[in-house]
């Protein structure tokens, strides 16, 4: 998140994604910006190679209406599989990914995914 924003902030989203999550996974994370489509498509490799292993991808969504946090945890074809911790999964193509176009897996209003969190 953005300073001033409410929620987590950077440091605390590593603090959980280095104990919590890569607890789980058996690896710390280390965060990459994705500043626009040429970004994400260069890192879709690396979270398809990630889910394949069994380890998750946190990924940050933001909107006009703010930023939230999704985690990617399957690869089917060209679809990933996208939780969302408010309750939700959902599948969004690889080319929405790369275009800016996840909102589905958070709200309509958040749909660009700015920052992945990589398995080191």
């Amino acid at each position: 998140m953005r300073t001033g924003e409410s929620g987590t902030g950077f440091e605390g989203q590593k603090r959980i994604n280095d104990t919590g999550v890569g607890r789980a996974a058996g690896s710390g994370y280390e965060r990459q910006d994705l500043a626009g489509a040429a970004d994400r498509r260069e890192v879709r490799t690396e979270v398809e190679k990630s889910v394949a292993q069994g380890r998750s991808v946190p990924v940050d969504v933001s909107g006009e209406e703010g930023a939230h946090a999704v985690i990617t945890i399957a690869q089917e074809r060209d679809m990933l599989q996208v939780y969302n911790p408010w309750g939700s999964t959902t599948w969004v193509s690889e080319d929405d990914f790369i275009n800016g176009h996840t909102g589905k897996a958070s709200k309509s209003d958040l749909p660009n995914a700015y920052s992945a969190c990589l398995p080191r």
